[in-house]
């Protein structure tokens, strides 16, 4: 694991372990709508040790009046532009939302398709996913052609290929062994 998604994580920990289980959704949302607020250039803008730390927290400042979130999410944000760390917002987001979903017993899984799904597919794969994971999924699904057919479901870090260009790669290996 990279070095700054670590200390994004302790920082997405702390904040997490000072919320209640109420809150936690509420300041996901907060962080999600000010994480968004930075694109590639701003984080360029963040890391950078030409920049005085000055500056990024007076960003992080102005960005905080026009969103203003929950007195905890504005203090680690702060720290964080006082650490010169604001440049891991998104790192940050990531691993808070990680926090968030593991506490309210929450699981993301991804569905890939060679063409878009229909809804009672979709939905079928969920609750298939619910009873063996015994946690709510959120499913998120995405297109790629070069699959041909079937779908792969991501969950963490478990992958169920279930794609035609996989068995037709398992096919040709079997063919040339």
């Amino acid at each position: 694991m990279r070095l700054e998604v670590r200390i994004a994580r302790r920082y997405a920990k702390a904040l997490a372990d000072v919320l209640t289980d109420k809150k936690l959704e509420k300041v996901s949302g907060e962080l999600k709508t000010i994480a968004s607020l930075f694109d590639e250039k701003a984080i360029r803008y963040l890391k950078s040790p030409v920049v005085p730390v000055e500056k990024k927290v007076e960003l992080a400042k102005t960005v905080i009046s026009k969103v203003k979130p929950s007195s905890e999410l504005k203090k680690v944000l702060l720290l964080l532009a006082e650490k010169d760390r604001l440049g891991l917002i998104k790192d940050f987001e990531s691993e808070f939302e990680s926090f968030v979903n593991a506490r309210l017993g929450k699981l993301k899984a991804e569905i890939v398709s060679a063409e878009e799904l229909a809804a009672e597919t979709v939905e079928k794969i969920r609750e298939t996913m619910e009873k063996v994971f015994e946690k709510k999924v959120e499913v998120e699904t995405k297109i790629d052609p070069s699959i041909i057919g079937g779908f792969i479901v991501k969950v963490g870090d478990k992958v169920l290929d279930a794609s035609v260009k996989t068995q037709i790669e398992r096919l040709k290996k079997a063919i040339v062994d």
